[in-house]
């Protein structure tokens, strides 16, 4: 490479590093003392922070301007802003507020109008709040803005420095809010705890408050929501019956929508279920709480944050039209394991495998043409089913109560009828049913069939109307009910599934 060549070089650094120093300058030229500015944080020592603006000049800021209630909360890279105190060609100083060396006036002014913070000092309580003294100018706060609780003994603020925002500015008039100041500090924390928070984190946070849904938990200036179904596997009637406020609580992030946050304790525990249905076998015998009823069954805790169901079907030997007829809320019954099922983590219990089996005496019982009396326990569209003896039920078909002329109804519910047993069906658990003296079926009155054809139109000329879709009380119900009719395997036009 030539000499030449290496000059030129050389003079394009240098007239390069000239541009560079020029446009800082420029930068510098466009600043003024008052002027807001953002920057990063390239150390911190005890007293002193060093930012960078991307300026010639070294940019300082005080580490007790920057103290929030005592603590220094900033970190080397965090952003931090001020506005500017003091410029010269060596040096920018940034603070967070103004104070009474930093001017005069004309610069509290000049504070108002750009929403910059200031240092006051109180002085004494007036009528209404307190004096305050700012750039060496009287001021005003309001007892109201003096904080977001302010205390009882107004005495207790004499003497203190504090930052304010100026909310009024006239020539002899300055009004102070150091509550404002506070909310707009809070703000700009709370958005950028917001900004850092993901779902699945792990956070410790303080309980807040308390509602009658859950908890609110203080997670560095944020609220989020911990719903009582998500305090524990275990169920929890009341929020204070496990929490209360200040305490202290490990939460994980499940859901976040905008600045609203919903945590979770229940995510980072052991889920008891996993262990039980390991423990658990069929055919055990188990001591249960019934916790809640539904049309299908009652769900029953096993142990604490394991649940099963016990169906309908399966209480009693004996006809029952809800659980509640057999059973109580809160109290504890003996049932059970007729069916574990791990891939759902679902398990079936039933009180009616435990009580007498009447069927096992049956034949020792009735036999078929065997005449009886029994009580109507029910009227549809099948026809009668009358109990005999407890757990024993047969059904009157209606076809027979029709040719037998009997007048029965809902209203029959309850008396006493004499029939006889025309079949008993021993591997169904089935009893069918007659009317005493039962005439003789006559052909030529029977009606004569529908052709298909006419049925087909008659059917068909008829708009079909639009089954109704109900909401489901939850997901978990709506599951235990699919996995409860997968489990009768009973159609629903038998007349016996009821029995």
């Amino acid at each position: 490479m030539t000499d030449s060549t290496n000059e030129k070089n050389i003079q394009e650094t240098e007239d390069f590093g000239a541009m560079l120093e020029q446009s800082l300058n420029q930068a510098n030229f466009k600043l003024k003392k008052g002027d807001v500015v953002e920057g990063k944080i390239v150390s911190i020592n005890d007293s002193i922070i060093n930012i960078s603006l991307g300026l010639k000049q070294d940019v300082f800021a005080e580490v007790g301007d920057y103290l929030n209630d005592g603590k220094f909360e900033y970190a080397i890279g965090d952003t931090i802003k001020g506005f500017i105190v003091k410029m010269s060609d060596q040096e920018i100083i940034i603070s967070k507020s103004l104070n009474a060396s930093h001017g005069n006036k004309k610069l509290l002014k000049e504070a108002f109008d750009k929403k910059i913070p200031v240092k006051g000092k109180v002085t004494q309580t007036v009528k209404g709040g307190f004096s305050v003294e700012v750039l060496g100018i009287r001021g005003f706060c309001p007892i109201s803005q003096i904080g977001f609780a302010p205390s009882s003994d107004m005495t207790a603020y004499i003497g203190n420095t504090y930052d304010f925002e100026i909310i009024e500015f006239e020539r002899n008039n300055i009004i102070l809010s150091r509550k404002a100041f506070a909310q707009k500090t809070n703000d700009d924390k709370r958005t950028k705890r917001l900004e850092e928070i993901e779902i699945g984190n792990i956070i410790d946070g303080k309980v807040a408050r308390l509602a009658s849904f859950g908890a609110f938990i203080d997670i560095d200036g944020i609220e989020g929501l911990l719903h009582i179904s998500e305090f524990s596997w275990e169920r929890i009637e009341k929020p204070e019956d496990m929490l209360h406020i200040g305490d202290e609580v490990q939460v994980q992030v499940i859901r976040r929508e905008g600045d609203k946050v919903s945590l979770s304790m229940r995510a980072i525990q052991t889920n008891p279920m996993t262990a039980a249905i390991e423990e658990i076998h069929e055919g055990d015998i188990v001591n249960c709480k019934i916790l809640r009823h539904e049309k299908f069954g009652s769900f029953v805790e096993i142990k604490p944050g394991v649940e099963g169901l016990i169906p309908l079907s399966l209480m009693s030997s004996r006809r029952i039209k809800h659980p509640s007829d057999v059973l109580e809320l809160d109290s504890t019954v003996e049932a059970k394991i007729v069916r574990v099922d791990k891939a759902t983590q679902k398990i079936s219990l039933s009180i009616r495998d435990l009580e007498p089996n009447p069927w096992e005496s049956i034949e020792h019982l009735y036999q078929e043409n065997q005449e009886v009396e029994g009580t109507i326990e029910s009227v549809n569209a099948h026809g009668a089913f009358i109990k005999l003896s407890e757990g024993i039920v047969g059904l009157l078909p209606k076809s027979k109560i029709a040719r037998a002329q009997l007048k029965l109804s809902p209203k029959s519910i309850g008396t006493t009828l004499a029939v006889k047993i025309t079949q008993i069906d021993l591997d169904n658990r089935r009893i069918s049913l007659e009317p005493l003296n039962m005439p003789e079926w006559d052909e030529s009155k029977a009606p004569a069939p529908r052709e298909q054809k006419d049925h087909r139109e008659q059917r068909d000329s008829k708009p079909r109307r639009e089954r109704k879709s109900f909401e489901p009380k939850s997901d978990k119900e709506e599951e235990w009910k699919k996995y409860n009719s997968s489990y009768q395997g009973v159609p629903e036009d038998n007349p016996f599934s009821k029995l």
